[in-house]
């Protein structure tokens, strides 16, 4: 007699063939244009495990969704781990896959399944939807007071990732969580929470923007009333997740409980052929989650833990330390005709983050450095600035590089201009700059950045509502040492000069 864990292999591995011979099927522009991104065996089966791991005491009838089901990768791994676990109950997995094709090999992979159950007297029935999740459901998501009556034990999705513009069917139709350009993903996460029951759990892998990103604060205060963040999976590299379909993001798997939980659990993986549990480090909620936006750190391992614990000795945010952080003035690619190779009457200096070495602001003639005076709104005063890149990759040791821009050195220009792809800071008081300007450029803060922002790019807005230390000890910071002892300090003379005033900082 054929063991039933013998039958569940047999009946992965067929499942498994159907899957491989239809993403082989496609070209990297098929998948996008359909949002379609294979979600590996071993990622599904962790996400299954999770999942039920965490679930709270089901009862006879399990429901389970899978929104953006493609091949039911996702959905069927989780129906395999209850048909081992559950066989006493009735099992129900609800799907939907408007693409055509990828939906011809959903209803052979589910097929599978139902035969399977049946050879093994278990309960199990499934439904295919053939419309998009957002759109096509008659009882949609209309406000943030709606309840499905069909709601369901888990939801289990990759959803597609797929930029749309604001005034987008979809994007009227959610509207209760778009707050500038939406993403598909979050539409998806919103909805499918909406129909989970109180106290079920959904898992979903998606790219590490809504936890950060400016677009996404309603999404994340939406998703917050209604339940909390119960586990975080980060992994080493970009494309770790997705190795060889090359998805430009950085993935994490999310676990959300729709109830009130105190602490979340984060989890770092190496990569996708290791994802055995290991240690989780927990944080509390009211840490993890912070500001007005509500973005969340992404805490991955031991010493990220003890980075946002350093914070704890500030007592202001960075903008209420007397400090600014803004994007550059000058989009340089749409203001060509302004743009000098050389000094004109009725120019002014403008900078790029070209022009930085050893944390100083250096003219560089290699580029169209001047900038004609014609438009006021692309000038700003000649003052000391802090500099900071927008933009770094991800093979870069850091993420936050800065310079300081001394207004004496180009004292013969009243105004300058900065490209669009610096950030400049600015202070009333001199002193607090100079100690905000070792503070940005010491290691400790920007292993904190790291913490909030997955991205290669420096956002103004996160830094500026980021804890910082307040203006007294900024001063207290750089008392005593002039602006040339400052800006000839070198990396680890700046990292123990902040360890010794703000201590844990340099955690291993």
């Amino acid at each position: 007699m054929i063991e039933i864990s013998d039958k569940i292999t047999e009946l992965k591995k067929k499942i498994e063939r159907n899957n491989e011979k239809f993403y082989l099927s496609l070209t990297r522009e098929e998948q996008k244009k359909i949002g379609q991104f294979t979600t590996p065996i071993p990622v599904a089966d962790f996400i299954a495990e999770r999942l039920i791991k965490n679930s709270k005491k089901l009862g006879s009838k399990i429901s389970i969704l899978d929104p953006g089901a493609g091949t039911g990768v996702l959905g069927l791994a989780l129906v395999e781990k209850l048909f081992d676990l559950q066989q006493n109950k009735m099992i129900r997995l609800v799907t939907f896959e408007n693409d055509p094709v990828a939906g011809k090999v959903l209803s052979e992979n589910l097929r599978l399944a139902r035969d399977y159950a049946t050879n093994c007297n278990i309960d199990f029935d499934f439904e295919i939807n053939s419309y998009d999740y957002i759109l096509g459901n008659d009882r949609v998501a209309i406000n943030d007071l709606y309840i499905d009556e069909a709601s369901y034990d888990f939801v289990i999705a990759n959803p597609p990732y797929k930029k749309l513009r604001k005034n987008s069917p979809e994007a009227e139709l959610m509207d209760f969580v778009v707050h500038g350009a939406p993403n598909a993903y979050g539409f998806f996460w919103a909805k499918s929470t909406i129909e989970l029951k109180k106290g079920a759990i959904s898992g979903f892998i998606m790219p590490r923007s809504w936890m950060s990103g400016a677009y996404f604060a309603r999404l994340r205060h939406f998703m917050f009333k209604l339940g909390s963040l119960c586990e975080i999976h980060s992994f080493d590299e970009r494309k770790n997740a997705f190795g060889s379909t090359n998805v430009l993001q950085e993935l994490v798997i999310v676990l959300f409980k729709k109830q009130n939980i105190d602490k979340i659990k984060y989890f770092y993986h190496n990569n996708i052929n290791d994802l055995t549990e290991s240690a989780g480090i927990f944080t509390a909620t009211n840490m993890a989650i912070v500001g007005d936006e509500q973005r969340v750190y992404n805490i991955a391992t031991e010493r990220d833990r003890k980075s946002l614990l350093w914070t704890n000795q500030f007592s202001t945010i960075f903008q209420d330390a007397g400090l600014k952080m803004r994007t550059g003035l000058t989009v340089s690619f749409r203001n060509r005709a302004l743009l000098r190779d050389k000094l004109e009457d009725n120019a002014v200096p403008i900078f790029y983050s070209d022009n930085f070495k050893d944390r100083l602001v250096y003219m560089d003639s290699s580029n169209s450095h001047y900038l004609l005076t014609n438009h006021k709104g692309l000038l700003q005063t000649n003052q000391d600035y802090i500099f900071v890149k927008r933009f770094s990759t991800k093979e870069e040791h850091r993420r936050v590089q800065v310079a300081y821009f001394e207004s004496d050195c180009f004292k013969s220009y009243r105004s300058i201009s900065t490209d669009n792809k610096l950030n400049f800071v600015t202070a009333d008081d001199q002193q607090v700059l100079l100690g905000a300007f070792i503070m940005l450029a010491s290691t400790q803060f920007d292993r904190y950045y790291r913490l909030i922002s997955g991205n290669t790019q420096v956002n103004s807005t996160e830094i500026n509502t980021m804890k910082f230390p307040n203006k007294y000890q900024l001063i207290r910071l750089i008392m005593e040492k002039s602006v040339t002892e400052i800006l000839n300090l070198k990396q680890d003379q700046i990292d123990s000069l902040v360890e010794q005033f703000f201590p844990g900082g340099l955690n291993e």
